[in-house]
């Protein structure tokens, strides 16, 4: 069958700007044994890390790939043919660095054969090769990207780690601001309504901490995954109901520990009782929450990060309070 392909001298600079690929591969016929491959891979064995045997046709055009692995396990009379794969992941050979980049990312393989126009294989990209190359920018795009993710999430818009004038900054972030106030103010007033019940029994009072901060953690998290998927359009809605339900379930055993802490301070099962059902309900309600709003505010083309976590934090300690003065008062009062 026919060598590998040589590259003319006058392109061999432009390939993949050169010094990232390889030469150092071995070529086999499809219809070769496991043992005749072998034989031409200890001809030339190269001077770095071989992963893979790279089968081509009587043209020598690439048609499949053998893990070294699979082929030291074949037996001597076994054809290339039925050990390679068929499904072959190539670069082609004016691949930029960028696609070279996505292609490690996304397929995690060691190494990527390189093919013309013609489909013969012309040389290899190795992993050790992309991560001296790549890795201090790969790790910067991922850091900002994930730095950006964050700063969304907490009510930062994305670029906000760049922006250097702080009145500008300040505008970004003043309307979700707005939104914490609004929750706050409801609160207040849903605490004002029941004065009554704070006055009288002041073991009330030593919950609302407790009871709001567990319903705001569970939202969060839901939102959280929720968020994520609607950023990396990888929708899944049984992975949603999942979480909800797990965190659904998580705020139930919660309710029932502070439930136990609530028959420390007062006796009778009146008030454990009113804490066991508030943060139930509430915990429930900010899971489904967080897990809803995301997707919602994606369709109305809202960023989901910014919007989604300060509405479902207003909205359950809102719901939290409700339920659990309502409850306090109709049970002991």
């Amino acid at each position: 069958m026919p060598g590998p392909v040589q590259m003319p001298p006058e392109t061999a600079h432009t390939l993949l700007q050169g010094d990232r690929l390889s030469r150092d591969f071995t070529a086999v016929g499809v219809e070769d044994t496991a043992a005749q491959a072998m034989e031409k891979l200890r001809a030339h064995p190269g001077t770095g890390e071989i992963f893979y045997c790279y089968a081509c046709d009587p043209a020598g055009r690439l048609v499949g790939v053998v893990p070294i692995r699979k082929l030291i396990r074949a037996a001597p009379d076994e054809r290339i043919a039925s050990l390679m794969f068929t499904r072959v992941v190539k670069l082609p050979v004016d691949a930029s660095d960028a696609l070279v980049e996505d292609f490690f990312v996304t397929y995690r393989f060691l190494a990527f054969p390189v093919v013309d126009a013609e489909g013969r294989i012309v040389g290899v990209v190795e992993m050790n090769q992309f991560v001296d190359a790549f890795s201090d920018t790969l790790f910067d795009e991922v850091e900002g990207r994930v730095r950006d993710e964050v700063y969304r999430f907490v009510g930062l818009p994305k670029g906000e780690a760049r922006e250097t004038r702080p009145g500008r900054m300040a505008l970004k972030r003043f309307p979700w601001l707005l939104v914490n106030i609004a929750g706050g103010f409801l609160a207040a007033t849903t605490t004002r309504l029941f004065e009554r019940t704070v006055a009288e029994l002041v073991v009330v009072s030593a919950f609302i901490p407790m009871v709001l901060v567990l319903s705001e953690s569970l939202g969060v998290q839901t939102t959280a995954v929720a968020a994520s998927m609607v950023t990396h359009g990888e929708v899944d809605r049984k992975v949603v109901a999942r979480e909800v339900l797990a965190a659904s379930l998580a705020g139930l055993m919660a309710a029932a520990v502070v439930a136990l802490l609530g028959r420390v301070y007062s006796p009778g099962f009146g008030f454990p009782l009113a804490l066991f059902v508030a943060v139930t309900v509430s915990a429930t309600l900010a899971s489904c929450l967080g897990g809803v709003l995301p997707f919602l505010f994606k369709r109305l083309k809202v960023d989901p990060h910014l919007a989604s976590a300060p509405l479902v934090l207003a909205v359950s300690d809102n719901v939290t309070l409700l339920a659990y003065f309502g409850l306090v008062t109709r049970l002991l009062l």
